[in-house]
Formats: structure tokens, C-alpha cells, sequence
């Protein structure tokens, strides 16, 4: 019988979860590891193809399985996406634990410290933001659910990083979107045009930006109807 898969990362914020064919606690140590090459292939070709572009063949060759053995643990692509939802939640946490860890007064380094922190995230778990984005134009219930849950993980963002500002943010989740679809965006195009020096500068000027935000004095971001902004 499906079932859904406990054992794994919490994920409170994505609540559309895949159906695993073979639920973790059922799997013994060569099934898991199975799993984890099929979800390792299907995170790299994400990356490099796309929702649209990735196939249950082309994740079966990659991961060095049969497409019978995809088969197994995962009914479709649709799930093995959604199985890499809870890694890709863990990572925005991560990188809110790495904003946290900024104290004020605070300073070009410890910015760029945590821009940096960022890009290593996202060189292991970008692949799922960018196909989600993909699949929620095809799929309204990945849509919904993973837009409710992006929200909350972008609100959390913006907290934290109110802390560290002069002015409190007019709307925590827009505060967090802009910075995450920043970072996201920016390393997206380093990738492509894998240039080491290009990242550098682009981490430092991320950083540069991101300091005079937080510094910046002036209005609170209320708009002139008294309500606030977002």
C-alpha cells in the first residue's frame, strides 16, 4: 500500500506530501539508499532540465536504476519532487539560522559571511525552488500548498532580519521573498555562467546591499491610507 513518509525532516511548511510506495520505516538500509540515489539524480536534473524537462527514464539512468526500481518507491516524478520538499524547507530554515547568527553592530563581514553561507545552500537544494516554481503553473494543489508554505518561511525570514534593522519591515513575508528570490536568482545565473570571480562579486555586492537595507534609516514602510505596505 502507499503510504506517506514519516521518519524524514519535519515539514510543516510544505503540507502537500509525497505518496512513497514504500514508506520509510518499512525500507531496510539498501532500499534507503536506493531512495537516495533516485532523489540525488532527480535534484540534479531538476536543476539542469527543469519540471517539464525531467524524465522518469533520464532520473532512472542518472541514479543507475531501472526505471522498474523508480517504480518501487515513487509513483511518479510529481512524488519524488515533493520528496525533496522537505530538504528544500530544511534549507530555508538553515539559512535563517545563518541570518540569526548576525549581531548588531553589524558589519561587511559578518553580511557577506552570511551571503556565503547562503550560495552553499543553494548549491545543494536550488534544484527544488526552481522546479517547484515549474510545477505549481501546472499543478494548483503544489501551487496552493507550497505557496502557504514558502510564506510562512519568508515571514520567518523577515523577523529575523528585523532584528537587525534600524526600522521595523512594513510586511515580514515580502521582506523575506525579496531577499530569498535574490539570492535564489542570483545564484541561478552564476551557475550558468560559471565564472568563479563573477560569483565572488556578485556575493560581495549581494552583501554590500543587503547591509545598507538593514542600516538604512527612515519611514517604517507605512503607506499614506495608514495601512501598512504588502
Amino acid at each position: 500500500m502507499p503510504g506517506r513518509p514519516r521518519g524524514t525532516k519535519s515539514n510543516r511548511y510544505f503540507s502537500v506530501m509525497p505518496t512513497l510506495r514504500q514508506p520509510a520505516e518499512e525500507r531496510g538500509p539498501r532500499a534507503s539508499k536506493t531512495v537516495e540515489k533516485i532523489l540525488t539524480a532527480t535534484r540534479s536534473i531538476l536543476l539542469e532540465r527543469g519540471y517539464a524537462g525531467t524524465t522518469v527514464d533520464e532520473i532512472a539512468r542518472v541514479a543507475g536504476v531501472s526505471r522498474a526500481s523508480f517504480y518501487t518507491y515513487f509513483p511518479s516524478k510529481r512524488d519524488a519532487l515533493l520528496a525533496l520538499g522537505a530538504d528544500a524547507v530544511h534549507a530555508g530554515e538553515v539559512m535563517i539560522d545563518h541570518a540569526a547568527e548576525m549581531k548588531t553592530p553589524l558589519d561587511q563581514a559578518q553580511v557577506r559571511r552570511f551571503v556565503e553561507q547562503c550560495f552553499a545552500v543553494l548549491d545543494e537544494q536550488a534544484s527544488f525552488a526552481f522546479a517547484w516554481t515549474q510545477a505549481a503553473h501546472l499543478d494548483e494543489e503544489i501551487r496552493i500548498a507550497g505557496m502557504a508554505g514558502h510564506l510562512r518561511i519568508c515571514a520567518r525570514m523577515g523577523r529575523t532580519l528585523e532584528k537587525l534593522r534600524t526600522r521595523p519591515y512594513p510586511d515580514h513575508a515580502a521582506a523575506g521573498l525579496a531577499l530569498f528570490s535574490q539570492l535564489e536568482r542570483a545564484w541561478s545565473y552564476c551557475q550558468l555562467y560559471d565564472r568563479p570571480a563573477l560569483q565572488e562579486a556578485v556575493e560581495s555586492e549581494i552583501a554590500d546591499q543587503l547591509l545598507t537595507s538593514l542600516k538604512a534609516k527612515g519611514s517604517s514602510g507605512v503607506t499614506t491610507r495608514g495601512r501598512r505596505a504588502g
